[in-house]
């Protein structure tokens, strides 16, 4: 429709003659429910974050501009104000594309390896970059107002929750059939282990002590002690139900403040 209105425009027609010539085109789409100004408003919405997905991935936070996500988006400030009221808003629903992207290009690879350990490290390559987008938009939404701060959270444990997701289904999958659930949530677990990572990769990059090989090794040995956990190898639930009284007292009480050290 707008490339017709375009032809009739340089036909010489007025607006006017240009509404009457397209009466038709117009009542099929109001028949037809179309929403012409809904679908641009989605496109340009589409537009801004692609292109800011891949400068914040590129440059992080500070290092990426507005002014060049408008400038590459062919809009105007108050076009891109009216899709996202702050740049923090932006990154936050940045990095939620950013792991769809993610997910979309690595996990049809992995289909074909039936070999869990294979996966993962396929998966922590894939990750990596992700980490630290992760870790960019965390950092910031700690300085927003607790009411902006709780909305952005959310948003950011959507985007995390297709990578809790696939890895919920590996520990599923090598359950015994018929075993009972697991005595911890898998959920929980899931992040303690991207916890885990998180921390190992942020250890890893103060010296050059350990190299990015070590790292891979070392989160491949939780994951695969974890999978024998799951799978009945290694009887950790019985262990744990040990310290269940213990569990219970510390759950309870309030964090304690360490006196200070004598001088």
């Amino acid at each position: 429709m707008l490339r017709k209105i375009g032809e009739l425009k340089r036909d010489g027609l007025s607006l006017a003659e240009v509404k009457v010539a397209l009466g038709k085109d117009l009542i099929r789409a109001q028949e037809n429910d179309v929403d012409l100004a809904g679908q641009e408003s989605d496109r340009i919405h589409g537009t801004i974050l692609r292109v800011a997905t891949k400068e914040f991935a590129a440059k992080g936070y500070e290092r990426t501009h507005v002014a060049t996500i408008i400038r590459k988006s062919g809009i105007t400030p108050q076009v891109f104000y009216s899709h996202f009221p702050s740049k923090l808003q932006l990154l936050v629903e940045s990095f939620h594309t950013f792991i769809d992207w993610n997910l979309a290009y690595v996990e049809p690879k992995l289909l074909a390896s039936p070999d869990m350990g294979e996966r993962l490290l396929w998966r922590l390559f894939a990750d990596s970059r992700a980490n630290a987008f992760g870790s960019d938009v965390l950092s910031h939404i700690g300085s927003e107002g607790a009411h902006s701060r709780t909305d952005k959270l959310r948003l950011a444990e959507q985007a995390w929750a297709g990578v809790v997701r696939q890895m919920i289904l590996d520990f599923e999958s090598v359950r015994a059939p018929g075993s009972p659930p697991p005595a911890i949530s898998l959920e929980l677990l899931s992040y303690s282990l991207l916890g885990a990572h998180h921390n190992a990769s942020m250890r890893a990059s103060w010296d050059e002590q350990f190299s990015r090989a070590d790292l891979l090794r070392a989160h491949l040995w939780l994951w695969l002690a974890v999978v024998a956990a799951m799978s009945g190898e290694v009887d950790i639930d019985s262990r744990v139900a040990r310290y269940e009284d213990l569990i219970q007292e510390v759950a309870v009480r309030e964090p304690e403040t360490p006196p200070a050290v004598e001088e």
